[in-house]
């Protein structure tokens, strides 16, 4: 798997995992952020990946929710969305695309994997703030301990 998808899928876990162990108050609770609740920014991370990863497979992929009722409800779809991607096989190259507006694009998969990983990351950086806000405590998704922790099962193998 691509380097930059595999930090992008293990930073959305690792929050994920952490939001399932909190209230489910938590993950519905009204906040002003750029979005109303962390159950409408996972949706949105959740509806992009799924929309961009279509793109990329070149294969429509329909949605199967439109809201979350519980942050391990959330997890689950997340985790099957998150199967398919790993058992996608990069090939590079081009990707002709519309936009949700019917615009037609062409982009190099390497700056669609970029865009992906880069709006994840805002968006758990979003998340962060959110439960700061709720007096909540958030969880370390940095790069560099991705790195480690890979390297680390890499070296126990």
């Amino acid at each position: 798997m691509d380097h930059k998808l595999g930090y992008h899928l293990w930073a959305t876990d690792k929050l994920l995992d952490h939001l399932d162990s909190l209230e489910d108050s938590v993950f519905h609770a009204e906040i002003q952020s750029v979005f109303p609740s962390i159950e409408r920014t996972l949706y949105h991370q959740y509806e992009v990946d799924a929309l961009w990863f279509s793109r990329l497979r070149k294969q429509e992929r329909p949605l199967e929710v439109d809201r979350f009722s519980t942050a391990s409800e959330c997890k689950k779809y997340f985790q099957k969305l998150h199967r398919e991607i790993a058992e996608w096989e990069y090939e590079g190259g081009d990707i002709l695309y519309q936009t949700s507006d019917g615009e037609a694009f062409e982009n190099a998969t390497e700056e669609i994997l970029y865009h992906i990983v880069n709006h994840g990351t805002y968006h758990r950086g979003n998340i962060s703030a959110m439960l700061w806000q709720l007096g909540e405590k958030g969880v370390s998704t940095d790069y560099i301990y991705y790195v480690r922790e890979k390297e680390e099962r890499e070296n126990e193998s």
